[in-house]
Parts: structure tokens; sequence; C-alpha cells
């Protein structure tokens, strides 16, 4: 093959994957990555555990240094560098040592997405934070120095767990969601037990009641939350009200947009432009359990779709199957696991759904250890199909695994009946959590 160069708009999980990916089989080739960061190849997921002190340093966060790309792996790597224009085979950047020209032969765009900032009156006040990339991180530790009392405004994975870590650091925390209940991506009975544990252990925890206004001070300082229930006095807020795809620079070049906004593409991450990529979670993505396009902004599926894109993009030819959705977290003493639909979304997507609840030992009653796990499985009434599970407790690991593998190949709830999980005294019962909800469903199966 002839020498090519590719370009690679991110630094983040799909573009790093995808970068080392092409270089691994074309190692003559020319791989230059565009990254808006000081940092490439770095748990952004990990930022709410900065916050709070259980990661020491920034540097922790890193899954590689630049220098490993660089000079390992031989791939022009340009941090603090934007994309400034973008046309077919030219890209123009512009980094610390001012405007550069691309000339490429084929393109990823692994911009990822960007967090939302609602267009609420005073948001823009100093104090106010979002968190997606490490400078983000770096901010929001600043800001909260001298803080007494916090506001976390969304109740999502990256909200529930910066109220824990704030918690963790001494800092009195207020909670507002504007939804009925923490985690949407959770059914309300299985929502209502982290919400018990938040309040448990503290957090102020105000649901259903949407943000209306930050007031600040002389100095342009945040200093109250207002909402249609009341005025809240706060010394910092932090914003976790969701991302969205980051397409602006896919927008330039014209590239057809698709569920949620995110960019286009098929099972080989090809975007609706001859030799251009896209991957990571500024692509939409093929949920196995609707068997539709879904966007689906998750660092796991981010890797993958880099490996297939830069697999791809190398000549090779893979398809990237789709993912269920799968996710786990903890708040306070509480694990948290769901992966597939939860019954409104079942519901919402067509389904006839059936949700059966159950409250299980992890262990045999007689050897210590173990706790309570409280599953939910979602299956369809009409076809007898696992949907979802969800799942909040101890040892939640484990069983959402296990339930993803499943809904990854269409399993029935028969089918996660009669799956050989395994069984000894210290690890799990005889009747595994996962397997009694199954029996229980197939009860009420027609």
């Amino acid at each position: 093959m002839a020498r090519r160069t590719y370009a690679v708009i991110g630094g983040g999980p799909a573009g790093m994957t995808a970068a080392s990916r092409i270089k691994r089989l074309h190692p003559e080739s020319r791989v230059v990555v565009v990254e808006r960061s000081r940092y490439v190849s770095y748990a952004a997921c990990g930022i709410p555990y900065y916050l709070g002190g259980l990661v020491e340093s920034l540097d922790k966060l890193i899954h590689y240094p630049v220098s490993v790309f660089r000079e390992k792996r031989g791939i022009e790597v340009y941090t603090e560098t934007e994309a400034v224009a973008l046309e077919p085979g030219r890209l123009v950047a512009r980094g610390p040592d001012g405007e550069f020209t691309v000339e490429w032969d084929m393109l990823l765009v692994a911009t990822g997405a960007r967090p939302v900032k609602p267009p609420i009156p005073g948001v823009e006040l100093d104090g106010i934070a979002t968190l997606r990339i490490l400078e983000d991180a770096e901010r929001a530790r600043r800001l909260l120095e001298g803080a007494r009392r916090v506001a976390v405004v969304g109740g999502g994975y990256i909200g529930v767990e910066v109220a824990e870590n704030l918690k963790a650091r001494g800092l009195d925390v207020v909670l507002f969601e504007m939804l009925p209940h923490v985690m949407p991506t959770l059914d309300g009975d299985m929502a209502s037990h982290i919400e018990e544990e938040m309040r448990r252990n503290g957090v102020e925890l105000h649901t259903g009641e949407p943000v209306r206004e930050f007031v600040g001070d002389g100095s342009g300082r945040v200093r109250r939350v207002v909402t249609d229930k009341g005025v809240y006095d706060v010394d910092a807020v932090i914003l976790a009200v969701g991302v969205r795809p980051d397409t602006r620079l896919a927008e330039m070049l014209g590239l057809e947009l698709g569920v949620r906004g995110a960019v286009k593409v098929d099972s080989r991450l090809r975007t609706s432009m001859e030799g251009v990529y896209a991957a990571g979670d500024v692509a939409e993505t093929f949920n196995r359990v609707t068997g539709k396009p879904d966007w689906i902004p998750l660092a796991p599926t981010a890797n993958k779709m880099g490996y297939v894109a830069g697999t791809n993009m190398a000549g090779g030819d893979i398809e990237f199957p789709g993912v269920v959705g799968t996710a786990v977290t903890k708040v306070f003493g509480l694990e948290i696991g769901r992966t597939g639909l939860s019954e409104e979304q079942a519901r919402k997507a067509g389904f006839n759904p059936l949700g059966v609840h159950i409250s299980a030992k992890t262990r045999p009653g007689y050897y210590p250890g173990g706790g309570v796990l409280r599953l939910k499985l979602v299956a369809d009434i009409d076809s007898g199909r696992l949907l979802g599970v969800q799942a909040v407790g101890v040892e939640v690991l484990p069983r959402i695994d296990a339930a993803a593998a499943l809904l990854y190949h269409g399993a029935s709830v028969k089918d996660v009946f009669f799956t050989d999980l395994a069984y000894a005294p210290p690890f799990a019962p005889a009747w595994d959590p996962l397997v009694i909800a199954a029996r229980v469903a197939m009860r009420r199966l027609r």
C-alpha cells in the first residue's frame, strides 16, 4: 500500500485506539492526531474521584503519556491544538506554535461529546463548572477550595458520583434533578433505593425540581440556586446535566447526522463521506436489543469503535456489532448496575414489557459475608425475550455482566434460567439472584 496520511481529530479512547491500530497495521503510514486538551488517552470517568481526593493527581488518570504515542508508536500527536477548518482532504489546525495544515487521505472524527450547559440565567457566573476533560477537573478542584456548600445539578451517573465524592471531602451537598428520580437510565422503583442511600449519607436531594436561575454576588461569583420551590445558598456549582455529541467539525465537513444528533455511521463506522470515519461518543451506534441505531456514550464502546474504525481505515474489514448499554457505578455503600432496556425504555421502543423484582442474598445464609441484592429483570411478554436487567445492592457486577452477555446474544428468559452460572458458598448461592429473577418471570410470561 502506498504511504498514506491518516488524520484523527480527538485524542480520547476512540481516537488513540484507532491511531494505534492504523500504525500497527501500516507502520509506514503517517498518522496525525489533533487534540484540544493537554492530555490524550485519559480516564474522564475518574474525574469525580479526583474531586473527592481518592485520586491524588491527574497523572493517575492518564493511561499513556503522549510520549508513548509519539516516541514508541510513531504517531504525530498535537495537544492543545484545535481543528479550525476542515474540508475534504484538508485539515487546518491551530496549536501553541501557530497554524498548520494536514493533507489527509483518510479522516477519523473522534471529537467525543461536550457537556450540556443549559440556558439558565446566571450559568456563566464564576464558581460554576462542567466536567468532561482533565482541565475541567483542575478548574473544578480549584473552585471547591474554601467551599462549604456545593450544588450538583443533574442526577445521572456523574452527578451522583460527584455528590458522593464531595461528601467524602466533608462538604455539604445539595443535588437538583429536574426529573422525578435520579439515575434516569433506571426505572423509578430501582432509583428510589439510590435516593434513600444518598439521603442516608447526608445529601440534600431535590428531585422533580429544575433549576431556574443562578444568582451571584457583587464579584460575579455564584451564591444562590433558584428553583420554583426555593432559594438555596451555595459556594459553588457542578453542572452534570448530560452530554451531547460534539459534531461541530462533522457539520463543517457536511457529514450526515443520525440518532440524537450523533454522526451517522454504518457497521464499519464509515460516514456519509468517502474516506471519512467516525467513532466514540460523537458517533451513533447500534442497539442490539432494539435492533435500531442509538447513541450510547460510554468509554468501553468508544474504545471498541476506535479499534474497528482504525482497522477498516487501514484496509481491514471488520464490523462493529453494536452494544446493549451496560454500565455500573457505586454511590456510598450501594453498587448500581444496568444493561439493556429499562421497563420504561422497553415500552417506548414498542415492546410489551414485564418487570420482575426480587431481593436475594448474594451468599448462602450459612456462609459469612455477602449481602442483599435487589434485581429487576425486564422481559417482553409476547416473546419471552430478555430486554434488560437493573441491580442495586452488593456484588452487582457479576450479575450485570452475565445479563449483558445474554442480552448481546438475544437470550430469552428461559435461557437466563438455564444459564450454567457458577456456585460455591464463598461466592454465590446455588440459586443465583439472576436465576431467581428469571424463574419468577417465567411464571408470569404468556
